[in-house]
């Protein structure tokens, strides 16, 4: 897509991204199929990096391109993260982004700080990467300019919340969203959430990402729209789990239909 190309497929890999085999075996672990290849790859340098103890709360406007840089950032560390949807000229109309991490006992304003605490906290040691692997990000005018671009051939998704979404949506346990932030099959349901104001968990997946096995191995059996449906174990995005329902699914449309279904008020 447009978006996906201006971003330079930012947040598709971890940082430190590597390749650890062509021929991997395991089955019952994540392994990209390529004809004859199993390709199974991680992060060279993440390992060792602290996740957060606590879940980070992420105050965002899904269209903002400062809030976009944030997401970017936590996809490269690998970590899940709650995100609250704020919308312009409403009670929520908070100075995006803003972050809570309970484990530091902070409140962080603007996408730079944000970015600089995440690295500090949860990023690997500086002298392990190279500093040109974030300049997507870092370079803030490239990364503000084509977020923004990106956001307005979307229309702004998020700017403002949908006239049908139910009033308590607010008040719903976080749909649980397995993605990453430039796929293209889960922006239209990050977009959907973010637009009926819907709290949710991402599950950050890019490439290299420890979620990965974790996806295949919760996957072994799910519930999709009230018929239990054996599965080998796969790893597919987006992949929604709604603790409010007890609903787990694949595929953007049906989720997008879903989410209309059960948190649109009907006329």
């Amino acid at each position: 897509s447009a978006a996906l190309a201006l971003r330079l497929g930012t947040g598709a890999f971890v940082l430190g991204w590597k390749v650890d085999t062509l021929f991997s075996d395991d089955e019952d672990r994540y392994a990209l199929k390529l004809g004859p290849f199993r390709l199974r790859d991680s992060s060279s340098v993440l390992a060792d990096a602290t996740k957060p103890p606590s879940m980070l709360v992420l105050y965002d406007r899904e269209c903002s391109p400062g809030c976009k840089r944030v997401r970017e950032m936590l996809n490269l560390l690998d970590i899940t993260f709650e995100v609250r949807p704020c919308f312009e000229n409403t009670e929520t109309d908070y100075p995006v982004p803003f972050l809570l991490d309970p484990n530091s006992d902070k409140t962080i304003v603007g996408d730079d700080d944000i970015i600089a605490h995440l690295l500090e906290k949860y990023g690997p040691d500086p002298d392990l990467f190279d500093r040109k692997a974030l300049w997507p990000i870092e370079f803030r005018a490239f990364a503000l300019a084509t977020s923004q671009i990106a956001a307005q051939l979307r229309g702004n998704p998020g700017s403002t919340q949908q006239q049908n979404a139910r009033p308590d949506n607010t008040s719903m346990k976080p749909i649980e969203l397995w993605g990453y932030e430039c796929s293209p099959f889960v922006r239209p349901v990050k977009e959907k959430l973010a637009e009926l104001g819907l709290p949710h968990r991402i599950v950050s997946c890019s490439r290299g990402s420890k979620n990965r096995d974790k996806m295949v191995e919760k996957t072994g059996r799910f519930q999709n729209r009230d018929i239990m449906v054996e599965k080998t174990g796969r790893f597919q995005v987006p992949f929604i789990v709604d603790e409010n329902t007890g609903i787990e699914m694949y595929e953007s449309n049906e989720i997008v239909t879903y989410l209309e279904d059960v948190y649109t008020v009907k006329e």
